[in-house]
C-alpha cells in the first residue's frame, strides 16, 4: 500500500486541528464571542439595517448573532468531517490509482476540497462585516461552492477509478 503525498497529509491533519480548535472556542468562548458579534453589528448599524427601534433591532442582532454563531458551528463539524474524508479517500488515491497525472488531479481535488470549512469562517465574519443576507450569499458563491464543487469532483473521479477497477483475483486461485 502507498502512501499520500505528506502535504495532503498535512492538510488533512491541519484542517481536523482547525475543527477542533473551532469547537474549543464555541464551548469555552460562547459568551465572549456573542459579545464580540455584537459589538461587530453595534459598529456597522448601516450594514444591518439597524434602525434605533429596540424590538427590531434586537431581532437584527439576534438573527446575525446567531448565523456568525452557526457558520463557527458548521466550520467545527465540517472540518472534522472533511479532514477525515481527504485523509481516507487521498490514501484510496495513493493505493489504487496507477497514473500519476490522475492521482496528481485528484490530490489537488481532495485537498482543496478538504478546505471547505473555511468558508464557513468566512461566512461568519463577512456576516458581520457585511451583513447577514449579503455575507452569506458572498460565502455561498464565492468560497462554499467552489471548495465544495471540488470536493464533489474528486470524490466522484475517485468513485469511477474505483468501479472500473478490475476485481483482485481471489487468494488461492479461485
Amino acid at each position: 500500500m502507498r502512501r499520500p503525498p505528506l502535504v495532503v497529509i498535512f492538510v488533512a491533519i491541519l484542517v481536523i486541528a482547525f475543527g477542533e480548535l473551532g469547537g474549543a472556542v464555541l464551548s469555552q468562548l460562547r459568551p465572549a464571542t456573542t459579545r464580540w458579534a455584537a459589538a461587530r453589528i453595534a459598529a456597522n448599524p448601516q450594514v444591518h439595517g439597524l434602525t434605533g427601534s429596540p424590538e427590531y433591532d434586537d431581532t437584527v442582532r439576534e438573527q446575525t448573532v446567531f448565523a456568525t454563531e452557526a457558520g463557527l458551528s458548521f466550520f467545527h463539524t465540517h472540518a472534522e468531517g472533511t479532514g477525515l474524508v481527504l485523509f481516507f479517500a487521498a490514501t484510496l488515491v495513493a493505493s489504487v490509482v496507477r497514473p500519476r497525472a490522475l492521482r496528481g488531479v485528484l490530490y489537488a481535488l481532495l485537498t482543496v476540497g478538504a478546505l471547505f470549512p473555511l468558508g464557513y469562517l468566512v461566512y461568519a465574519f463577512a456576516v458581520l462585516q457585511l451583513g447577514r443576507e449579503t455575507g452569506i450569499e458572498i460565502a455561498e458563491t464565492w468560497v462554499l461552492t467552489p471548495l465544495g464543487a471540488s470536493a464533489i469532483v474528486g470524490l466522484i473521479g475517485l468513485a469511477v477509478v474505483l468501479a472500473r477497477r478490475e476485481p483482485a483475483a481471489a487468494p488461492g486461485g479461485r
